[in-house]
């Protein structure tokens, strides 16, 4: 049995991690509890009634709640005094553990870790971080992993009704990702751009697509305020609007463009779309082409942490 247990992180990040083990719970047959799920179990239909078919999968170890929330309290105050104290945390029979503040050494555990998977299937398992990765069973499983986060309602016919809208504006429906909030000091604010750098990107594909013969309407999603002086000569689909919302519009656009981000990637990974990543504010786009690994073919100093 593996006991997942990350709490510390935001829902796309807290999707990929789920998804990795997922996938790797099926592919070896072991049964998998995620502990750390609880903040967004009511958004998804297999998470809000712990329904995941005939795999042993649950959100509950117990089926107690207050016990569950001691319990995952407990690991991860244990894990976080024992690096702050000594360094590592002690392990009792197999305790596999990274730490969230260890993550941008962008060391990934490869879940399919012979040893891993031996202890998986016979001991109980305990994990705590967000480098676990299985890109090769994410994808193969991939129909599953889609079915088990489908959207609850009302979430699912918001999205349907605007991707219907805008399709009568356009022929192409260009999801924007634009990311500020923690951006302005993630990295240095390395990828925290202006609505001025966004808008040349969307300029720069209205051109490209132009040449074909066809027309854009670019549905932007973010987690700030953008002001719509800055996207004159564009046509825009913008209003704030709930991150679930948000995730599933641009699932559901023909491409997705946008900084490094788990939230872009999850949606281009749910909805199968090619994704553009926004890696500079100079940048200059050509035509968008499907890329299974989710990841420019330039290196970049983090890109391990975006590989899944």
């Amino acid at each position: 049995m593996v006991i997942l247990n990350s709490q510390n992180s935001q829902l796309a990040n807290r999707l990929w991690g789920f998804s990795s083990f997922i996938a790797n719970s099926i592919e070896h047959n072991y049964p998998l509890v995620n502990l750390g799920f609880y903040k967004y179990r009511r958004y998804f239909e297999a998470t809000q009634n712990n329904n995941f078919g005939n795999y042993s999968i649950s959100l509950e170890r117990t089926g107690i709640g207050f016990l569950d929330y001691f319990y995952s309290n407990l690991f991860k105050n244990w894990v976080s005094i024992t690096h702050k104290t000594i360094g590592r945390t002690p392990t009792f029979h197999k305790f596999y553990c990274t730490k969230f503040n260890e993550d941008k050494k962008a060391i990934l555990f490869d879940l399919n870790n012979v040893s891993f998977v031996k202890h998986a299937k016979n001991r109980k398992v305990l994990v705590h971080g967000w480098m676990f990765r299985d890109p090769i069973n994410i994808r193969k499983h991939r129909d599953k992993i889609v079915h088990f986060f489908k959207p609850v309602e009302p979430y699912n016919t918001l999205v349907n009704l605007e991707i219907a809208s805008a399709a009568k504006l356009a022929d192409v429906l260009v999801g924007v990702h634009i990311r500020r909030g923690d951006y302005a000091t993630f990295l240095n604010g390395k990828w925290f751009y202006t609505d001025l750098q966004y808008a040349d990107k969307m300029h720069q594909l209205t051109q490209i697509y132009a040449k074909e013969g066809k027309s854009c309407v670019f549905i932007v999603c973010s987690n700030d305020a953008i002001n719509l002086e800055n996207f004159t000569g564009l046509t825009l689909v913008y209003k704030p609007r709930h991150f679930m919302v948000d995730l599933y519009l641009l699932s559901k656009c023909d491409i997705i463009i946008g900084p490094p981000s788990t939230f872009s990637q999850w949606a281009a990974f749910y909805g199968l779309k090619p994704l553009v990543m926004l890696l500079n504010g100079d940048q200059k786009l050509e035509m968008p082409r499907s890329n299974a690994s989710l990841l420019p073919d330039l290196d970049f100093a983090e890109k391990m942490l975006y590989t899944f």
